[in-house]
This record gives structure tokens, sequence and C-alpha cells, in this order.
């Protein structure tokens, strides 16, 4: 992968730590993601994917330990400050603003950057031609899917040069699934970076230049994407499979 503008990596996180109120959640989680890569994070539910998007993100300030966004540390920094930087969290779950038009909800998502407003909107409606189609519908009476890809063109019209998503398949149908890979294979084309965690293990995995396994709060095991989903212990602890159907990729 191409080096950030810097020669540092898009992401460096070293050595970080971080708590939910008093409860430890991360331990000394580093990892480093480039440009233009689909990056995963997987693992068992509560071993701290979240609090990890989180803390990069901002939203969770970390007891201790370094964030670097393309060289600039972004530990202190507030959560607008970091989107102007272009790091841009989609979080599990977002919803629509329902009695806004499909159109006004892309809006909200570029406040920051008006002027540029016209030309994302361009690259979501290519990468969502159904909701150039419904861009004056109400986004309240989109399907399940459709208003998943109003969340995401939110974060790109947000002026995302890294997505971060949580679980961005979360209640999506098998077909709806495959095609947000494919959009994400195209953001990384047009050359956006995307780093993913969720449950969706396989189709994750399938797509992603690297993966990391986190378990209890840190960082066990890093490959690419494919190997990770044949490694024997993931294959143990995420799908229930023995040591003798380990060699058999789910």
């Amino acid at each position: 992968m191409e080096p950030a503008e810097n020669g540092l990596p898009l992401l460096d996180v070293q050595n970080l730590w971080a708590s939910i109120g008093l409860t430890p959640v991360l331990q000394d989680v580093s990892f480093t993601v480039w440009p233009q890569q689909i990056v995963a994070m997987v693992g068992p539910n509560g071993a701290g994917k979240t609090t990890i998007l989180k803390a990069v993100a901002g939203i969770i300030r970390p007891v201790r330990g370094s964030i670097l966004y393309n060289g600039v540390h972004t530990e202190t920094l507030d959560v607008a400050d970091i989107v102007r930087l272009g790091m841009v969290y989609v979080p599990e779950g977002m919803s629509v603003f329902p009695e806004m038009s499909v159109l006004e909800n892309l809006e909200v998502g570029g406040y920051l950057h008006r002027h540029r407003i016209e030309e994302r909107l361009r690259l979501v409606f290519c990468l969502f031609p159904e909701l150039e189609e419904k861009k004056r519908q109400r986004a309240g009476a989109l399907s399940g899917g459709e208003k998943r890809m109003v969340t995401l063109g939110r974060g790109l019209m947000a002026g995302a040069r890294l997505l971060l998503l949580d679980d961005p398949f979360l209640g999506l149908s098998p077909k709806v699934v495959r095609r947000f890979c494919s959009a994400f294979q195209k953001l990384r084309q047009s050359g956006l970076t995307l780093l993913i965690a969720g449950q969706h293990v396989r189709r994750i995995l399938r797509v992603a230049d690297v993966a990391f396994l986190i378990e209890d709060g840190s960082v066990t095991l890093t490959g690419p994407g494919p190997e990770i989903l044949r490694h024997h212990h993931v294959i143990q602890i995420l799908f229930g499979k023995s040591d003798e159907t380990s060699r058999i990729a789910p």
C-alpha cells in the first residue's frame, strides 16, 4: 500500500489503553492502517472492537497510548476536529432522520464542508443509484438496506478519508451485504481507507487486506483477511469448530 502524504501510516495506534467507567476494556492495543486498505477487526462479543473504534474516533478518551492520524496526534482532539481531519465514525445501528428526505439526510453529513456537497453527492449517488432515485422521499420510508446506505453516505458526505464502520452489516440480508462489500471495494479504489468491525466475520475477512483478531481487549492475531479466516484459532473461537475441521475454511 502507498504511504500517506507524509510517508507514515494513515492511522497508527500504539499501546492504547481504555476504560468504560472504571472497567478496563483495552490493554496495550497497537496496530497500523495504511492508505487504501480495507482493514477488519473481528473477535467475540465484548472483546473491545467497538471501544477501539470509539477511542480512535475521539468518542472515548484513552487512559494512555497514542493515536496518530496522518501524522497528527488525535488523542485529545474533539470529535468535530477529528472529522475535519477526514476520519469519520459510522456507529452500529446509526439511524436516519425519518421525517427528512434522503437528500436532506445526506446534506446533514456535509455541514462541515458545504462547498463540496455537490461533489460528494455525486460520489454517494454513483455508489448507491437508488438513493438518487429516491432523494426526495422521506428517509423513514426506505428499506433497512437503503437506510444503511444513507448512513454510510452521510459519512462520505463528511469528507471521510478514513471510514470507521461498526458492524455495518447488522440486520441486512445476504444480498445487501454483498452489495456493501462491493461498495467498500469501490471506495478503496477511489482512494478511501476503511476500518471495519463486526459480527459478519466471513464477509468482512474475505474483503479485508489486513485483519486483527481482538480478544479481551488486546490484538492477538494479525494477517491478511483470508488467512485469518482460515486460521484454526479463529475458527475455534468464532465458529465453534474443532481442530479436526479447522483446516477447512468456513
